[in-house]
């Protein structure tokens, strides 16, 4: 047991004294707490702070010269790691405001916080980035932390080594750390960019350690996010870098680069693409005559040689690149070329349930595209394509795409339900796809019924949005009848809300079985 004046017994005589006393005269009591704490004093001793900080009058507590002190010179540099965690979620309070973040900084507890970012222990490091995510919510507040030189210095000093052989992963925290920040607006990149935050990135892609190139990949793709971000991998020469990967994988027949370098670079050209959704972008990436879409297409095939992280990327990319209207073009006369041998068709009938779920995110996102560029003349040629493709959903000649959509809604697995739901919404948004949808008795049956697997959450949100747009669709009302009482249920289920309750589906007739 420990002796009576152990922090233990301290901390539980300082619960009884009243709140006033303890964020006046007793406050350097507490401090001496955290200073004397070990593992098992944290949660009382967390309890007790959390009390003493809480609201407007204990955020003016935490203000004061005398407790940032402490936090600097005592919590922070703690020998324990949970210690130097609650502290830091003590400073993430002071991290909203350019004011309460320039007392953080002239007090010297923000260095401190910038230099915990690299710190060894993971849970400590988090916490600290955090701190600094926090205050990247705001292009002024996180302006207020850049200009602040200790604590810029503090930051960037992992990165310095960035390039050479065996970078340390303290850099390559801090570098995920300014693409994140980078990441949060366009204001809040311009910012790191000036400060030179973001130029260790180039030095970790030109370096000769394939595990850097991986890590700096991973940075940029964060950094694509933004149009600044777009300009600044293009004029560093990253983007073109990125497509002589793309051409030197498709020359390979596998090994370390397909398998570990191309998934990577693919991920960070489809972000490029989502995010940056104009013809000029997409034709810069993709080609003019669509040479990227056609050099890889190949990986799409279920048996192409390439791993599944190959194949999920290529996926992934030719869904983003149907988000401009030039993209969205490029795929439909890729789709058309290959004919029914199309990889992507085979992926929508495979067995293998990612490959699926990305097949699916692709005719999703082709039929958003298409419902936004719909008075363009090259995509309403493309129309009959994007529907021969939507047919292959089907498992037989016999069931319609809705049907098999239907379907794979009621099935055990939840990526599945959520691809189908959402290409059901895709589909509504078109004129021909909320007509087709008004013909499909399952898709009908799903949006007026509860089924037999109990939805999530959010999949019950997407299933709300579906019969909302369905039920006010005048293509819909035009295949069922203003009076249809299937369209009043509909209507009814899109008032009530997501949640609302529904009717368990009746029993129907068997459907033939192939053998």
């Amino acid at each position: 047991r420990r002796p009576p004046d152990s922090p233990m017994s301290a901390l539980h005589s300082l619960l009884t004294v009243p709140l006033d006393e303890l964020r006046t005269h007793r406050l350097p009591e507490l401090f001496q707490c955290i200073d004397l704490a070990e593992e098992a004093d944290v949660p009382l001793l967390t309890a007790l702070v959390d009390r003493v900080f809480e609201g407007a009058d204990g955020l003016a507590v935490l203000r004061q010269a005398q407790v940032q002190q402490a936090i600097r010179d005592s919590a922070l540099a703690h020998d324990d790691p949970s210690v130097r965690c609650f502290a830091l979620m003590l400073c993430r309070r002071l991290a909203s405001t350019p004011s309460d973040v320039r007392v953080l900084c002239e007090s010297g507890v923000m260095p401190a916080v910038a230099g915990l970012v690299s710190e060894a222990e993971l849970a400590v490091a988090e916490k600290a980035a955090q701190v600094i995510m926090a205050c990247a919510k705001a292009p002024d507040v996180l302006k207020t932390v850049l200009d602040h030189p200790p604590t810029l210095q503090r930051l960037l000093a992992p990165c310095a080594t960035v390039g050479g052989a065996g970078i340390s992963t303290a850099g390559l925290r801090t570098l995920a750390v300014f693409a994140e920040a980078a990441a949060a607006g366009e204001e809040q990149y311009a910012l790191c960019e000036a400060c030179g935050a973001l130029a260790p990135a180039l030095a970790a892609w030109n370096s000769s350690d394939e595990l850097v190139r991986l890590n700096a990949l991973e940075v940029f793709a964060l950094l694509a996010r933004r149009t600044r971000g777009m300009a600044w991998l293009t004029a560093s020469g990253v983007v073109d870098g990125m497509l002589a990967s793309t051409r030197a994988a498709g020359a390979d027949t596998g090994g370390a680069l397909a398998a570990l370098h191309l998934p990577a670079v693919l991920h960070c050209l489809a972000e490029l693409l989502e995010h940056n959704d104009h013809d000029e972008a997409a034709l810069a990436l993709l080609g003019a005559d669509g040479s990227l879409l056609r050099s890889l297409w190949p990986k799409i095939e279920p048996a192409a040689g390439h791993g599944d992280g190959v194949r999920e990327a290529t996926l992934s990319l030719v869904r983003a690149a149907g988000c401009s209207r030039a993209g969205l073009v490029h795929v439909l006369a890729q789709v058309a070329e290959q004919g029914e041998h199309a990889g992507l068709r085979k992926q929508l009938r495979a067995s293998n349930e990612r490959a699926k779920v990305g097949a699916l995110g692709v005719v999703a996102q082709l039929c958003i595209s298409s419902a936004r560029y719909a008075e363009d003349p090259a995509v309403a040629h493309a129309q009959p394509t994007l529907r021969s493709l939507l047919a292959s959903v089907s498992p037989s000649e016999t069931t319609g795409p809705g049907d098999a959509l239907a379907a794979l809604v009621a099935l055990p697995s939840p990526d599945l339900r959520v691809a189908a739901i959402r290409l059901l919404r895709a589909l509504a948004a078109l004129d021909w796809g909320a007509s087709h949808l008004a013909r499909s008795e399952a898709v009908l049956d799903l949006l007026t019924h509860s089924g037999r697997v109990q939805l999530s959450p959010d999949e019950l949100r997407e299933k709300h949005g579906l019969a909302s747009v369905l039920a006010d669709s005048p293509h819909v009302v035009g295949v069922l009848g203003a009076g249809s009482g299937v369209v009043r249920r509909m209507r009814d289920f899109a008032a009530a809300g997501p949640f609302a309750h529904l009717p368990r589906s009746e029993p129907g007739v068997m459907s033939p079985m192939t053998i």
